[in-house]
């Protein structure tokens, strides 16, 4: 049996950036090492180009490479989730798809500091954002409450400018229901970027930050 196995099946960057998915060719009895890769998606914005394949130490099992993805000069809709397919030749013949990863490319917006998040007496969410790409772009902030059909959204513009822009607002939360989870999820362009946790008990609030999908620095 020959086969790929991925280091990491997911990777998230900004425009200009390399994600890098290690993996190893495990190859068969009698099989001869791998002699080239194609890499395909079903999202109709993936470039081959973007790709190139490294190759690094092995061991007795097969040869280790590095899968690239250097995504340049990409325009906004690009943006989003590429799922990948990693196939090999030997001997002539593709095989079918061996591998399987997930590329994310993401806006240049981050979240500078963790949230201020308030329900009780009133309900109220500070943000700090940062947009570093060279023009504005839509934002995304919802609050939901955890367990419940129950949230709230805003959409606003958020500009391009050296530094962060803070981002406030205020709602009302369910009634008779003001303590429990609620969770904050920010995305630019349609693509998520942080999630946090809030946990309510009586005056004390905690945030847990669930699912860091900030763009690098």
């Amino acid at each position: 049996m020959s086969d790929i196995i991925l280091a990491v099946t997911e990777r998230q960057i900004a425009p200009g950036e390399t994600a890098c998915f290690p993996f190893a060719a495990r190859t068969a009895y009698g099989i001869p090492s791998v002699h080239e890769f194609t890499v395909s998606s079903d999202n109709p914005d993936f470039n081959p180009e973007w790709v190139s394949v490294r190759r690094s130490a092995g061991d007795s099992y097969g040869p280790h490479y590095t899968l690239e993805i250097s995504p340049g000069g990409i325009g906004r809709s690009q943006y989003g989730a590429y799922p990948l397919r990693l196939s090999w030749r030997t001997a002539g013949t593709y095989r079918q798809p061996a591998g399987q990863c997930t590329l994310i490319i993401k806006p240049r917006v981050r979240a500078v500091a963790e949230p201020v998040v308030g329900i009780w007496p009133a309900g109220q969410i500070w943000l700090l954002l940062e947009n570093r790409e060279s023009i504005g772009i839509n934002v995304s902030v919802s609050v939901r409450q955890c367990g419940s059909d129950w949230s709230r959204e805003w959409e606003f513009a958020l500009p391009a400018k050296d530094g962060p822009t803070g981002f406030s607002r205020s709602f009302d939360p369910p009634a008779g229901q003001r303590r429990g989870d609620y969770e904050l999820a920010v995305s630019a362009a349609g693509v998520p970027l942080a999630r946090w946790t809030v946990r309510v008990r009586r005056s004390l609030i905690t945030r847990r930050h669930t699912s860091d999908m900030q763009a690098s620095t």
